[in-house]
């Protein structure tokens, strides 16, 4: 029924934030650290200011708050409920702003399940995978005559002339407890795609998106990690990590990359997580007994973002995988044939 504060440098507990009940999912607020949100079996969505160790704004949501996470710029705060419903609210004052219903339409889970994590991707442009890079908002794209219309119905309707802009790239990815996940476009809060072949039925397993926005990738109560392609349509993921075997299926509705992860007694993988792309190219730099000769790593053709993995199973154990596609082209630049060596 509370939430502690720590930081990495010290043991002791910073501030006590008590709750009601207790506390399913926590964010900070991902540009102002002063602040965090919390949501729980009480069915409160918090706004804490953790100056004052006091909570700033509240709402209450219809179900059991399951998750909770603001939007990557930290306009909304988006709390995911018990039977799949997903609720946004703006940030400054927690005031309702819309809802989705993350289920299916028919069938044994048509009535929604658990949210079991939310995510956020930008969308990267092709000539470039930084997504920090500037890309032309839909209303740069517009003429003149469009963007005064655009603007106007951003204004009036939206109640926010830069509504357009803010929320023309983010898409939303929702996990849940019926095995799938769930892509949403936030300009128009459709569902995009839907992922699945692991198995989530009871874990609070969440999918991760790589920095690139190119993969997802999600445990699984099989003992597996499974690895999609945000767009299928593009090349997929290229098989073989190191010394693991990469399964596929084929079948429109899940297709996907998986491999074993975890050889628990109970083996459940409970989180996975991408390494961003600096980490990966600086660990594989600083590697030197493994790569003596890797300096022209910036000419290597590989999406590094994707390149490796990190997992946590039931039993605490974690493991890091790299994809093994990664390493052969790295090797294959630092050989005189592949034209990097001074």
């Amino acid at each position: 029924k509370s939430v502690r504060l720590y930081h990495f440098s010290k043991s002791n507990c910073l501030h006590l934030f008590k709750h009601a009940n207790l506390v399913a999912s926590v964010d900070f607020h991902p540009l102002d650290d002063r602040y965090f949100i919390s949501g729980g079996l009480d069915k409160k969505l918090r706004l804490w200011n953790i100056t004052d160790g006091r909570v700033k704004d509240w709402a209450q949501a219809p179900e059991v708050i399951t998750s909770t996470r603001f939007t990557p710029d930290g306009k909304y705060a988006v709390a995911g409920l018990l039977r799949g419903q997903v609720y946004l609210y703006e940030a400054d004052g927690l005031k309702y702003y819309t809802q989705i219903a993350c289920r299916n339409r028919s069938g044994k889970n048509r009535k929604g399940k658990k949210v079991t994590g939310i995510s956020f991707l930008r969308e990267v442009d092709d000539k470039s995978e930084h997504s920090e890079e500037h890309h032309p908002s839909l209303t740069e794209r517009l003429s003149e005559t469009g963007r005064s219309v655009a603007n106007l119905v951003a204004t009036k309707v939206l109640g926010n002339p830069e509504a357009l802009s803010t929320r023309r790239t983010d898409r939303m990815l929702v996990s849940t407890n019926d095995s799938r996940v769930r892509l949403y476009g936030l300009n128009d809060f459709c569902m995009i795609r839907k992922y699945k072949g692991h198995t989530n039925n009871s874990m609070q397993i969440r999918a991760r998106v790589s920095e690139s926005g190119s993969h997802i990738a999600c445990g699984s109560e099989s003992g597996h990690c499974f690895i999609w392609d945000v767009d299928p349509n593009k090349n997929r993921l290229k098989k073989n990590m190191i010394n693991k075997q990469i399964q596929s299926t084929k079948d429109k509705s899940k297709s996907t990359d998986y491999f074993e992860a975890s050889k628990a007694s109970l083996p459940i993988v409970t989180d996975t997580l991408f390494f961003p792309t600096k980490t990966v190219r600086e660990s594989l730099l600083t590697s030197k007994e493994v790569f003596p000769l890797s300096l022209g790593m910036d000419r290597i053709d590989d999406d590094f973002s994707s390149a490796a993995i990190l997992t946590l199973d039931y039993d605490g154990t974690i493991r890091v995988f790299i994809r093994k596609t990664c390493i052969d082209n790295i090797l294959e630049a630092c050989t005189p044939r592949g034209g990097t060596m001074a």
